[in-house]
């Protein structure tokens, strides 16, 4: 019983591998005889070998059953389509130099971590010359064999060993890529690429219709006129990539064996048709996979910049989030202080209005009071709010003005916290900036920051910081600009650091990412503005951007998001 039940789930890999060999035999003697054979001093020779190109792609794979099937099908071959069976002792010999031979040049390219994929110019390189090498190592090798078996002499040998070499190459430079690129995703990309279909059917009638007519005077030297055949071939090649050549170059080899047949060419054209498509085959091949990868690099490259775009994206939500993080706990206090007043005010309204005869008018003061504390309270979440929104940033028109109110409302109860004065000066009567106004918030609030906390690690009591803009009419980049500046009189900025202010993971804080600055000259150059240290003397801090002002609008043209 055990060992029923142990041999069984044995013998479905083995049926498996059986069925893959036999159905991979049936291929290759199709495909043999499909080719037309010619029997030549008893070795098979055809005009290409497919089926020698589709295994060839197994042996690329490293399959064991390929290499089997190559041996068995050679053999099969010879004596079924060849020789006959009366010639099975010399059938063997020479399907076992075939399966040696090609076993040993994919074992070489596999060594030279040849990609099976062929996503890559030097692959297909590869491939083709472990077509060349094989190529000519079992033609080498049958030759010596037949010479040594008296079939031939060695003069004759050496006269007929270019046929027998073209077959093999021509079969594999156009079969073995094709398989090898056949997957099922990308035959599902190819054939709803209508764009890429229609490119491939559009070259492949021309290159057949050119087949057409150079063949059909029968004339032995058409081959000379072969050559233009190179113009359809590569153009798919650059417009269709390594596939579309793949499928073009399949295509020009069915119709030219066609044409060969129907207008009656010998055996001798049929070589030399052959080793110039072989030529054409390496040139469509190289110019598909050059084409092939410069599109692969163009698609890595934009999803480089896509991600590079997203990955600035998070770092700047992450420094907002980081500085925020930084105002929690003075941001409750903050907003705690008019709760408590206007539940204060509240109180006291109750109580008058509770009273025999009660004020009216100061019941409604209070009131009122109580309401401003709740909306100023407000304001700061509101603010707060708008900053930590996520999305694609918006760019309008936006005061100046609003700008600075706002980064001075939320940076307000760090600034308490850490006892240093924060004040704002606006030139009156600026024009507008067109910018993301969260961003352009951003950016002074990581200015104050730096300068809050310098100013807190001195433990001084008169630690100011000044948020200030003003109209720039003779900037360096031209045309009116809004420039922003944040002064504070702190320790300032050690010179050394001052040079590399701006780079990534550059900092003097113990808890710092080094972001801050970086991403704030980011987000001022995508508005086309720069951004310096004006001055890194201790006492006279000043840091300075500039961007566009938006023509011809003026505080009043335009609403400001409530």
């Amino acid at each position: 019983m055990t060992t029923k039940k142990t041999t069984a789930p044995q013998m479905k890999p083995a049926l498996m591998r059986a069925f893959q060999l036999v159905g991979l035999v049936a291929i290759y003697l199709a495909l043999e005889w499909i080719s037309a054979i010619q029997e030549y001093r008893g070795v098979p020779v055809t005009a290409w070998n497919p089926g020698l190109g589709v295994l060839f792609a197994g042996l690329l794979r490293g399959s064991r059953i390929a290499a089997f099937a190559l041996f068995v099908g050679a053999i099969l071959a010879e004596s079924l389509l060849g020789g006959g069976l009366a010639q099975t002792p010399h059938s063997v010999v020479i399907a076992a130099i075939v399966t040696l031979g090609y076993v040993a040049v994919a074992e070489i390219a596999r060594a030279l971590h040849l990609d099976a994929r062929l996503e890559r110019v030097r692959d297909v390189a590869l491939l083709l010359s472990a077509a060349l090498g094989g190529a000519v190592a079992v033609g080498m090798c049958l030759n010596i064999f037949l010479v040594g078996t008296g079939s031939v002499d060695f003069a004759q040998a050496m006269q007929d060993w270019l046929p027998m070499l073209v077959g093999d190459l021509i079969g594999i430079a156009v079969v073995t890529p094709l398989v090898l690129r056949s997957s099922r995703a990308r035959v599902r990309t190819q054939l709803t690429d209508m764009s890429f279909v229609a490119g491939v059917a559009a070259t492949t009638l021309v290159a057949a219709a050119a087949i057409t007519f150079v063949l059909r005077e029968g004339d032995q030297r058409a081959y000379q006129a072969f050559y233009f055949l190179f113009l359809p071939i590569v153009f798919a090649a650059l417009r269709n990539g390594l596939d579309g050549a793949c499928i073009t170059l399949a295509s020009t080899q069915l119709a030219l064996l066609a044409a060969l047949n129907l207008f009656g060419y010998d055996a001798n054209a049929f070589t030399n048709f052959q080793t110039v498509m072989a030529v054409l085959t390496a040139t469509g091949l190289l110019a598909g996979a050059v084409s092939s990868e410069r599109d692969a690099a163009s698609r890595s490259a934009r999803s480089t910049r896509a991600l590079l775009k997203e990955k600035e994206s998070e770092a700047a939500r992450a420094d907002r989030f980081h500085l925020v993080t930084g105002l929690a706990s003075a941001l409750s206090h903050e907003i705690n202080q008019p709760m408590t007043a206007a539940r204060a005010y509240a109180r006291t309204a109750q109580k008058l209005a509770e009273t025999p005869g009660a004020d009216v008018e100061r019941v409604r003061d209070y009131v009122n009071r109580s309401v401003e504390q709740i909306d100023h309270a407000a304001a700061i979440l509101r603010s707060t709010r708008e900053f930590l929104r996520r999305g694609d940033p918006g760019r309008a028109p936006t005061m100046p003005a609003t700008i600075v109110a706002d980064s001075l409302t939320l940076m307000r109860p760090l600034a308490v916290e850490k006892r240093v004065g924060i004040a704002s000066d606006v030139q009156p009567g600026l024009p507008a900036c067109y910018c993301d106004r969260i961003q352009i918030q951003q950016v002074l609030m990581n200015l104050m920051d730096n300068s809050i906390a310098a100013l807190a690690g001195q433990g001084r009591k008169d630690g100011a910081v000044t948020l200030s803009a003003r109209l720039c009419e003779d900037s360096p980049g031209g045309g009116r600009q809004i420039e922003f500046s944040v002064r504070d009189n702190g320790p300032g900025v050690d010179p050394e650091f001052a040079a590399r202010v701006f780079e990534a993971l550059a900092t003097t804080k113990k808890d710092g990412l080094g972001l801050g600055l970086a991403i704030s000259a980011g987000i001022v150059e995508a508005h086309g503005g720069r951004i310096w240290l004006q001055s890194g003397a201790p006492g006279a801090t000043e840091f300075r951007f500039i961007i566009p002002a938006a023509p011809g609008l003026l505080e009043g043209d335009i609403s400001e998001p409530s």
